[in-house]
């Protein structure tokens, strides 16, 4: 690795460009801008934020994890229940009772335990797409519609209040080189992914349409309300510049604290969630059971 650094920066490339191949893309992004800044102290700035960026990241990982962890085990083991059901005991009531003789809800019970018994494999798979699919979605699903989730208290939201201080750091820092809104919005993206490239071409677009009104610009959904506030406010007294440089320099830190905040809300909401399904399936076809077994042997009970 650090022959290549070396190799590289021996051709005259930046310091930034020959670390690339080894960084995070939101890291080289703040390196990279770090060393085109005017700054003296630009570059040591630079690593500064690239290691505050990454301990969000780190917290952004391991609150999703946290916020997962319980309504995921919650939902196995509900799972587990319904193949116990479907596979074993169910079955057996059939022995004793029709199905056709069983109330409703026991009938959709059934159906719905067969099916996670006969048919664990598929439901495996789709689990595994679905994981897969958020994953790829991070930094590829861009639109009005993920604009939406990004507004919701799901797992989209930490990401995108992550990525918005993280371009808060980089406005700061091409503000720092001197450079124009506009010109810091053409930087950015270069390195861009297509996520934050929809949120900037539309940053882009509303600053053509009226250059006088910068924070109408950026109020593309990937700001928070506060943030958007804070930035409206400093806009209106001429000090849009330096209530970005401010942000930046604090957003960070703001933001783990934001994403900890988001983490308990979207943790009770999956939790919530898991537990609604498990009192559902899970209880439900423990009831059903047992009032199937208790209305075998009641002739009035055959109008069910």
């Amino acid at each position: 690795m650090f022959a290549r650094i070396r190799e590289t920066m021996q051709r005259g490339e930046s310091f930034a460009l020959a670390i690339k191949p080894f960084v995070p893309g939101d890291e080289y992004a703040l390196l990279d801008i770090a060393d085109e800044s005017s700054r003296e102290d630009a570059v040591v700035r630079g690593f500064e934020l690239a290691e505050m960026a990454a301990k969000a990241k780190r917290v952004l990982s391991s609150t999703t994890s946290v916020q997962m962890a319980y309504p995921a085990l919650l939902l196995i083991y509900m799972y587990a229940y319904c193949m116990l059901f479907g596979g074993v005991i169910f079955p057996q009531v059939l022995d004793v009772r029709p199905l056709d003789q069983w109330p409703d809800l026991g009938r959709f019970l059934y159906y719905v335990d067969t099916f996670c018994y006969e048919y664990w494999w598929l439901t495996l798979t789709a689990m595994i797409g679905l994981v897969l699919a958020y994953f790829s979605s991070l930094k590829r699903w861009a639109g009005p519609l993920r604009d939406r989730f990004d507004r919701m208290p799901l797992l989209w939201r930490n990401r995108r209040d992550l990525r918005a201080a993280l371009l808060i750091v980089s406005l700061a820092g091409l503000f720092d080189s001197n450079l124009t809104l506009r010109a810091a919005l053409e930087r950015l993206l270069k390195t861009a992914d297509p996520w934050l490239r929809w949120h900037l071409k539309i940053m882009d677009r509303r600053l053509t349409a009226r250059s006088d009104e910068p924070m109408r610009a950026l109020d593309t959904g990937i700001f928070s309300v506060t943030i958007v506030d804070t930035i409206t406010d400093a806009a209106g007294r001429d000090q849009f510049e330096a209530a970005i440089k401010s942000l930046g320099r604090e957003s960070l830190d703001r933001v783990v604290e934001a994403v900890k905040r988001n983490a308990r809300m979207t943790h009770f909401i999956l939790l919530g969630f898991a537990a609604a399904l498990f009192l559902t399936l899970g209880i439900g076809s423990y009831v059903v059971t047992g009032a199937v077994n208790l209305t075998s042997g009641n002739p009035a009970a055959s109008s069910y």
